[in-house]
């Protein structure tokens, strides 16, 4: 049986907000040890709720990581938000949230890894050494 498509957009009850924050932070620190193992990369994540409280999780040690984000000077690839909900619009995924006023489309819970989601607006570089 498959999964319910959900609206993306804030969850306006306060405990059903704070139970899902709760499962997806979950969901989303293992993702993160799954791509630490599966492609040997180094991974920091980083979140705040609403209240400032810290969670976090580093694949190794998160200063030796955040040190390395911080002395870090090649071009590199940064999103936001609002880059993803162009990408989505871009490639015909509806529902997703808007900044804008007019957004009332819902997201469909697809996976955002693959170069075949991202826009030419985006920008992407590459170091000038290539990777092993």
């Amino acid at each position: 049986m498959g999964r319910k498509k959900i609206q993306i957009q804030r969850i306006t009850d306060e405990r059903n907000r704070q139970v899902t924050f709760t499962k997806r932070k979950f969901g989303l620190m293992k993702k993160a040890y799954e791509l630490s193992v599966l492609c040997d990369c180094e991974i920091a994540l980083i979140i705040f709720n609403h209240s400032n409280k810290l969670f976090q999780y580093a694949s190794t040690d998160m200063d030796k990581v955040l040190l390395k984000y911080t002395e870090y000077n090649e071009p590199h690839e940064s999103r936001t938000n609002a880059d993803i909900i162009e990408t989505l619009r871009k490639k015909g995924f509806s529902g997703c949230e808007s900044p804008e006023p007019d957004g009332e489309d819902s997201i469909d819970q697809s996976p955002l890894n693959d170069d075949k989601y991202l826009s030419p607006s985006l920008t992407l570089t590459q170091s000038k050494t290539p990777c092993p």
